[in-house]
């Protein structure tokens, strides 16, 4: 397993890199992140929907001054399998506003160790997105609360009932996440020719 100082080491590398490559393109790129807020500290422990919400908010918001787009970026940099395993919550409320709204959250990631980049829309999780499996940390006192969580967005739509959610004691915080399988990250495109291809098309609008 990689230490924390090497994943978040590898996560701010990355992101300095998306921001290099937005800016290449005349993009601006902004942190939303909680915690380069002050005072954002005093939310870590707050587990109900709003603190969970805030909590997850995407990294950065990308904008050339007339469209804008949310980007969450995810690293992984484990030895062994190479499924992506980005949390479940943040998914969910990136669906709900784009379903109702129109925002877009677009997840962006690399795995240095299995050579793989690749982007793809939050909205688009369960449908374009393979989900092999969601798994909810055993070692969480209020996993049965998570459970339930998950269970009311499978009666509202939001996530397929007949995706397997499985309690188990995982690594790391326990919150609840999804298994995007290796086999599909290997078909994506590079983010940075998606960010490109993405950035283009808005400023050709």
């Amino acid at each position: 397993m990689p230490s924390l100082s090497e994943l978040n080491g590898h996560h701010e590398d990355m992101a300095a890199r998306v921001v290099r490559y937005a800016e290449r393109l005349g993009w601006r790129a902004v942190p939303v992140v909680y915690h380069e807020v002050q005072g954002g500290e005093a939310l870590k422990l707050a587990g109900d929907d709003t603190g969970l919400y805030v909590r997850t908010l995407p990294d950065m918001v990308v904008t050339d001054g007339e469209e804008a787009v949310l980007l969450e970026l995810k690293t992984h940099v484990t030895r062994g399998r190479h499924d992506a395993t980005p949390e479940l919550y943040p998914i969910v409320a990136a669906t709900v506003l784009y379903r109702a709204l129109g925002v877009r959250t677009l997840y962006v990631y690399e795995d240095p160790v299995a050579g793989i980049s690749g982007a793809w829309w939050a909205h688009a999780v369960f449908l374009e997105v393979p989900v092999s499996r969601i798994f909810v940390g055993a070692q969480r006192q209020d996993w049965a609360l998570h459970l339930a969580r998950i269970r009311r967005w499978q009666s509202m739509g939001l996530v397929p009932a007949n995706v397997e959610v499985a309690v188990v004691r995982t690594r790391g915080s326990g919150d609840p996440f999804v298994v995007v399988p290796e086999e599909y990250l290997r078909t994506l495109l590079p983010w940075h020719y998606v960010l490109e291809e993405l950035m283009r098309r808005e400023v050709a609008r």
